[in-house]
């Protein structure tokens, strides 16, 4: 009959819709298991699982523990209050803004040369994969130094004469802009400059060079960064830079048995290798 058709025909989108409610209440719950009972569960867009955690009693050890100001998340115990952009369960990793070291060079002679200098909680590393040293500028040499047991560092030339030598593809070839790859395990970093080349001689089109340690697809370059402060103004609030954390040193069955929020105990990175 007809009204039997007519519910054949709607029978599909029904379950549809009933699937989509169920995968949203089920989104829903996952969120809100993440944080420990009782705590804070977002701040702004961002989720925050265990073993982070807002308030007294949330985290799982100093150095997890985040504020939220103004709906953005920082982390406190590090050497300069950096703002979380992400944190990654499944993959042990948080992407957090840091600093730029700049040095310029002035005809007025009002010249600069800083530096940047950062250190993490002991559970957290600057991710080697997943970052690089990049240094913008004319007659830079830009270095990264840092401590992983020992004291390492790298370094990155760049190298160009005048404007026209500038390279405009966009990469960082050595022509207005150098990238290396960072030793692994840094806790911290200290990122400065070679005073033996400046900006001196470059300085009608490139009075200023920079460095810093960002995610290593993440920038791309531009002959227009080398010109009076367009550097700074497009990145004042820093550059992403990935961490990568794990909770402590005990196995993992030690870990479990702290552990309140069923998310840590399914997703959570631990060492296991002790």
């Amino acid at each position: 009959s007809g009204p039997d058709k007519e519910m054949a025909r709607a029978l599909p989108w029904l379950i549809f819709a009933a699937t989509l409610l169920l995968l949203a209440s089920i989104k829903s719950s996952t969120a809100s298991r993440m944080a420990k009972p009782g705590c804070q569960e977002t701040c702004g867009n961002l989720t925050i699982p265990y073993p982070f955690g807002i308030g007294q009693g949330c985290f799982y050890s100093e150095g997890f523990d985040v504020s939220c100001e103004n709906n953005r998340v920082f982390m406190h115990n590090s050497s300069s209050q950096m703002e979380i952009y992400n944190i990654s369960l499944a993959g042990g990793q948080t992407r957090v803004s840091t600093f730029i070291a700049s040095k310029c060079f002035y005809s007025n002679s009002n010249n600069t040369d800083g530096w940047v200098s950062s250190n993490t909680a002991d559970f957290f590393k600057i991710s080697t994969k997943a970052n690089k040293l990049t240094a913008v500028g004319c007659n830079t040499l830009a270095f990264l130094g840092g401590y992983n047991e020992h004291s390492v560092g790298a370094g990155c030339f760049s190298m160009c004469a005048d404007k026209q030598s500038v390279d405009h593809s966009g990469q960082c070839s050595g022509m207005g802009c150098c990238q290396t790859s960072i030793a692994p395990n840094l806790s911290s970093s200290n990122i400065s400059f070679d005073d033996r080349f400046d900006n001196s001689e470059v300085r009608g089109f490139n009075p200023c060079s920079y460095a810093f340690v960002a995610e290593q697809d993440w920038f791309r370059f531009e002959a227009s960064y080398l010109e009076d402060n367009k550097f700074t103004e497009k990145f004042n609030n820093g550059v992403p830079t990935v961490l990568d954390w794990v909770a402590g040193h005990e196995n993992c069955d030690e870990a479990g048995n702290d552990m309140s929020s069923s998310a840590w105990k399914e997703d959570a990175k631990v060492d296991n290798s002790l």
